[in-house]
């Protein structure tokens, strides 16, 4: 948190700007607007959270990342919240932001990969640790049903997720702790593929580093979810699963808006446990 601020006991106007739609939801606090946008067009409310925006009449102000613009401070100051929760990608409008309504600021930067510290901060602020802790446990036994699921299919094989930069041509994410990565890696265990990153949440490649991978299975996520020019890489053709026709390939606007917030991840890992026992992409 950024300062000292005292939270209101019980808020009844809350304006998140941080991105924690997702986790307010699960522990039955109610906002009236948000910031949690499509990170590729910073209007879109991923489909996993239309229904409650629209029954609930939550407005959009803007996208949490700071990746897709700004935050629409007039929209936010014509609302009149008593509470507004931030991250720190939005430090430089704090002011602003305080001088509308008491703000508190996440502590974890909002990196989305701390994402169960990011949900216990929240549940400590709002006196929901208990929810928050139940919640997990929930989450933890989901990922050992699929992981035994994934496991009966693939056996001992091995994975690497990569995504093709939307930004950089030609250059490559391989995840470990982030977003997919921490689904595949860290929720249901899943044999990790040499050439993949320790440690980090992952690395940024060219396609000549595709030789050091050795995965029986690849998700490979784009903007469009196909290969694209990529299939033209001589590395790339030479990659065990590509020859043997184990690649699930995802489009990229939906693995950001769903891998790293609770529900969202609990959504998402299913589908991406689906796409490897079906041998299917990841719809």
């Amino acid at each position: 948190m950024k300062g000292t601020v005292e939270i209101p006991a019980d808020p009844k106007r809350i304006v998140d700007v941080s991105g924690s739609a997702d986790e307010l939801i699960i522990l039955g606090v109610p906002f009236i607007a948000s910031a949690n946008t499509s990170m590729f067009d910073g209007i879109t409310v991923p489909d996993y959270l239309k229904d409650y925006f629209t029954e609930n009449n939550v407005e959009t102000v803007g996208n949490y990342s700071g990746a897709s613009g700004d935050l629409n401070l007039e929209k936010i100051a014509e609302l009149k919240p008593d509470l507004i929760i931030m991250n720190i990608r939005h430090d430089k409008v704090y002011e602003q932001l305080k001088a509308i309504a008491p703000t508190v600021m996440l502590n974890d930067d909002i990196s989305f990969v701390d994402w169960q510290g990011r949900f216990q901060q929240l549940g400590k602020w709002f006196g929901k640790e208990e929810a928050v802790s139940n919640w997990i446990k929930g989450y933890e036994a989901k990922a050992r049903e699929l992981a035994a699921k994934v496991k009966e299919a693939a056996k001992d094989e091995t994975f690497a997720v990569l995504e093709a930069n939307s930004v950089h041509f030609g250059s490559y994410y391989v995840y470990r702790t982030g977003g997919p990565g921490d689904l595949i890696f860290g929720a249901m265990d899943l044999p990790v593929s040499s050439g993949v990153p320790e440690g980090v949440w992952g690395e940024v490649v060219d396609a000549e580093y595709f030789s050091k991978i050795d995965a029986d299975h690849i998700f490979f996520f784009s903007d469009d979810g196909k290969v694209g020019d990529t299939a033209n890489s001589p590395a790339w053709q030479n990659m065990k699963a590509v020859k043997n026709g184990n690649i699930y390939y995802g489009r990229n606007d939906m693995q950001y808006d769903m891998a790293y917030t609770p529900n969202g991840k609990l959504i998402y890992m299913e589908k991406l446990a689906n796409a490897i026992i079906n041998n299917t992409n990841v719809e």
